[in-house]
């Protein structure tokens, strides 16, 4: 019995490991899709694919369901040459909170409550 186990644990592991590897590859897709169309919207362009996870942790969903909340950086310009950041929040499929600076004044922040864009 000690065996059987030892055996699927050792199987389940690496299973486990490539199905989270999956999972945030498609999650970060979605991210590039989110920020490229949110930057679109607000007259900015989304450099050089340079959408990255800096934070993942676990978070419940609306349904009380535990979801990996990752949060992402990535860069921005409104003339092609002055670099900003933003970033942009995830839970599960949906995207959660988006964050960029305005063209005029950056001080000022914009934040979307993003209602859950879901992509397929």
């Amino acid at each position: 019995m000690r065996e059987l186990i030892d055996n699927l644990l050792l199987a389940g592991i690496p299973i486990a490991a490539v199905l989270f590897w999956f999972s945030s590859m498609r999650a970060r897709e979605r991210a590039v899709t989110v920020c490229r169309l949110t930057c679109k919207s607000y007259g900015a362009q989304l450099l050089d694919q340079t959408v990255s996870l800096y934070r993942i942790r676990l978070r419940r969903n609306s349904r009380g369901r535990l979801q990996f909340y990752r949060s992402y950086r990535f860069d921005y310009s409104y003339d092609g040459l002055q670099r900003m950041q933003g970033s942009l929040s995830m839970l599960g499929p949906y995207s959660d909170l988006i964050h960029l600076d305005p063209p005029d004044h950056p001080e000022e922040n914009l934040t979307t409550q993003t209602d859950g864009i879901h992509l397929q």
